[in-house]
């Protein structure tokens, strides 16, 4: 059988009915008031879903992290630190402002940001921390949380691959200020680009929403903004999605426990970090042998992914920063011997239990 790392039509089959209604109801819309009032509609539906006081509905998820950065301050020559193993839009959303990225280590185990490594890194030029659930996995917000408050220093949640996970109880995007990728995908994924920001502080979102809204005679505060609101037809998509995003969640975290019950010893799996409750975004794996692993799996029809080039390697980064770039040695460890397994909410019980057996019989 061949088994993608994703199928979207599969995934978008379930839902086609539901999506099909609300276009319809899109296109029936007769004014850009009635546009704005229905994308209105699906903010305050994720917020209530997410139980946080605000969201914003926008174009793409690294507009997101750049307008986080913007509304706490963050301007041209500032440090941020952030993970280097993440998509390299968290990092452009820095460098794009005119900001200095500065990669910080991650925890060899749970794969995210290491709270003892920001530490090292910060500087009097530091002006906030971008904290990245990877693969859904909650980062460590007890430490990270302490360290921003004993240096003053704002928190970006980067919660593109964690629509729904929670950190001692509590919806990630609630830490600090929370910026979703809703690109097709995702957990929660439109049919191309769309983002959402969360957050609790009426005055960075009183902010937000002056930094997105262009009138025809723009004030001095608002003359470089450019629109970057949600689509209509994506928030029709979402719509649709929202009402079943916890059954899909739960349907990957069925598959998950398939892997994690079936795979052999030989295969390190990312361990969800203490205290929360994460939603597998992807599964990620550690593997001594993970190219040739890869290797065997496409020779059986099976598409994993090598997972992201860490940004601090990309030679983007090393011209942009030159001789500021120190090894991150727990980060080039992982990327070079990790992988990502198919795991769809659509991929059925008898899918996963195919890839284990070929796993399996790899190492055998």
């Amino acid at each position: 059988m061949q088994l993608n790392y994703k199928d979207y039509s599969r995934e978008n089959l379930p839902f086609t009915g539901e999506i099909l209604k609300n276009i319809k109801e899109v296109l029936a819309l007769k004014s850009e008031y009635e546009h704005e009032k229905y994308i209105s509609a699906f903010e305050q539906e994720f917020a209530s879903y997410n139980k946080s006081r605000y969201a914003i509905a926008l174009n793409s998820g690294t507009t997101a992290l750049e307008l986080a950065l913007r509304s706490c301050g963050v301007q041209r020559n500032d440090e941020v630190i952030l993970p280097s193993y993440t998509y390299i839009a968290t990092g452009l959303a820095v460098s794009n402002i005119g900001a200095e990225p500065v990669f910080a280590d991650i925890k060899d185990d749970t794969l995210t940001i290491d709270p003892g490594n920001i530490k090292k890194k910060i500087t009097k030029k530091t002006k906030a921390i971008i904290a990245v659930h990877i693969h859904g996995n909650p980062a460590d917000m007890q430490g990270i949380v302490k360290i921003a408050g004993e240096y003053s220093l704002n928190i970006i949640e980067d919660c593109s691959h964690a629509h729904g996970a929670q950190y001692k109880g509590k919806k990630t995007g609630n830490f600090g200020i929370g910026c979703f990728s809703c690109h097709t995908d995702k957990n929660l994924g439109a049919i191309g680009n769309a983002g959402i920001l969360t957050t609790n502080d009426k005055k960075i979102y009183e902010r937000l929403i002056r930094m997105t809204r262009v009138q025809d005679e723009p004030d001095i505060g608002l003359s470089n903004r450019t629109p970057c609101r949600m689509d209509a037809l994506q928030a029709a998509i979402l719509r649709a999605k929202l009402i079943h995003l916890d059954t899909m969640i739960e349907k990957k975290r069925q598959i998950a426990q398939i892997y994690r019950s079936k795979l052999c010893d030989e295969i390190v799996l990312q361990k969800q970090e203490k205290n929360s409750k994460l939603v597998y975004r992807d599964f990620a794996v550690v593997a001594g042998s993970a190219q040739q692993l890869y290797d065997h799996l496409k020779k059986n029809l099976i598409q994993a992914k090598k997972g992201y080039l860490p940004l601090h390697l990309t030679s983007y980064y090393r011209t942009l920063l030159k001789n500021k770039l120190n090894p991150l040695p727990v980060t080039e460890r992982i990327y070079k011997n990790i992988l990502w397994l198919p795991l769809s909410f659509s991929l059925t019980a008898k899918e996963a239990e195919f890839i284990c057996r070929k796993i399996n019989s790899f190492f055998a």
